[in-house]
């Protein structure tokens, strides 16, 4: 009687099966760290853009109450200014209009608008204050290719 054990089949489909759970495991971490990453970008710009609107808001109070005991917008304009941090920028149009722009993070701004009297927000939104250029250039097979010719 020949006692001979036959393990070929089932050791290589268990090689197989490990495989392909290893392969699936490193597919999920690269996926939760994708994930993180993308969520911790995203709560960088939330937390950017609320401290930009706390200053705005702050803009907003300080302005009126300028107003209440200045006569001039322009000058109610510059006061309320003065307690925002470097960088915000503060205007006047001919229209009566005031603009607030708060930077935020890559280019970004976040703009408020009053009317005149203060006692209305006519706009509030954010936009993109650098001009955003795409790089056309196609690098290659070196540097001597990304060069224009002369």
């Amino acid at each position: 009687m020949k006692n001979r054990i036959s393990i070929g089949i089932s050791s290589i489909v268990l090689i197989f099966l490990i495989l392909c759970l290893a392969v699936f495991s490193l597919l999920s971490l690269s996926d939760a760290k994708t994930a993180l990453s993308f969520s911790e970008r995203h709560t960088d710009a939330v937390r950017i853009y609320y401290a930009a609107d706390a200053q705005a808001q702050t803009f907003i109070r300080d302005y009126r109450k300028a107003l209440a005991s200045d006569t001039d917008e322009a000058a109610a304009a510059q006061t309320a200014a003065r307690a925002l941090p470097e960088g915000n920028a503060v205007s006047v149009s001919e229209d009566g209009v005031v603009h607030c722009d708060v930077p935020l993070a890559n280019g970004q701004t976040l703009r408020m608008e009053l009317d005149a009297s203060g006692s209305e927000l006519l706009s509030y939104y954010v936009f993109n204050s650098t001009e955003y250029v795409i790089d056309t250039r196609m690098p290659v097979f070196g540097s001597d290719l990304a060069q224009p010719p002369q």
